[in-house]
């Protein structure tokens, strides 16, 4: 085999070797991937769409567990709980900073926000003064053209979902309200099925982090809200996100009952202004090639 045609071979296998991400990603019974949790789940469906070689899910594939191949965290709260001595971090973070790291990552690309950052230098990780959830590059892969049909999109954090069913909104369930409507990040058709709900409401209320990620990037005013005690890790993750975009919050309005207390929204509603991140860093900072964008 000549020289050449050595180089094109090598050439070719770096192109058609897949990414591997380390998520809480799984299939069902037909082996398709579960919607149980939209924010977990576009590490596969929007990765998938963006990258420029095959992706494979890390817990799907066996190799990767017996050769200790190089895999990636990206979207979610999964360095301390997911991470292994082979691991890149590219905008993951950490979902609760009180603990001990169990395993180092291979090498941190960029984190989710300055939280995530501290801690891991605390442990000893180098880790770049690079920020941002990945999911926030979404609006530069796909921008829906919707209306504003609702004044009110209520998102939950999945283990919370019980709670929303009941809600009310000035006395009337959430089901009877024109102009709010309810957004089950475990229930959807297509990905982009959440981001077009999203974009029809013109405020957010979420106890899911992902929720208000997703408002931010499509610029749609947000509120934290939270039902009873707070999601394993506390607040952590929130305040990192929030550093992120340089709009830390105090604390999320808390809802205890089945009735919203609309006072309170609508006067975080009118206070919110649109946090600020230098996305390109984070683009640059990515360990693997992705699509052209079509959105600048």
């Amino acid at each position: 085999m000549s020289k050449l045609a050595i180089v094109i071979s090598e050439h070719l296998k770096l192109l058609f070797r897949p990414i591997i991400i380390n998520a809480f990603v799984y299939y069902d019974g037909d082996k398709r991937v579960k919607h149980e949790n939209w924010g977990d789940d576009i590490n596969y469906y929007f990765l998938r769409e963006i990258v420029r070689r095959p992706l494979v899910l890390f817990n799907r594939t066996s190799l990767a567990f017996r050769l200790k191949l190089r895999n990636y965290l990206v979207i979610g709260s999964t360095i301390d709980m997911l991470c292994r001595s082979h691991t890149d971090v590219w905008g993951a973070g950490i979902i609760d900073g009180s603990k001990p790291l169990r395993v180092k990552p291979r090498k941190v690309h960029a984190v989710r926000g300055p939280l995530t950052r501290e801690k891991l230098l605390d442990e000893g990780v180098e880790c770049p003064e690079i920020y941002g959830d990945p999911a926030l590059l979404i609006p530069l892969y796909y921008q829906p053209d919707k209306q504003k049909r609702y004044k009110y999109g209520i998102i939950s954090h999945v283990s919370n979902q019980a709670f929303v069913a009941n809600l009310c909104l000035n006395g009337k369930r959430i089901s009877e309200c024109a102009d709010a409507r309810i957004i089950n990040l475990g229930e959807y058709t297509h990905w982009h099925d959440i981001i077009d709900q999203v974009c029809e409401c013109k405020s957010i209320l979420s106890s899911s982090l992902h929720g208000l990620i997703l408002a931010e990037a499509y610029h749609v005013p947000n509120v934290w809200i939270e039902f009873g005690k707070p999601l394993i890790g506390g607040h952590f993750k929130f305040h990192d996100f929030f550093m992120s975009i340089h709009r830390d919050r105090e604390k999320p309005i808390s809802i205890h009952g089945v009735e919203i207390p609309m006072d309170a929204i609508n006067k975080e509603i009118t206070k919110w202004v649109h946090g600020s991140i230098d996305l390109r860093l984070l683009l640059n900072a990515c360990p693997f090639k992705l699509k052209m964008l079509k959105y600048l």
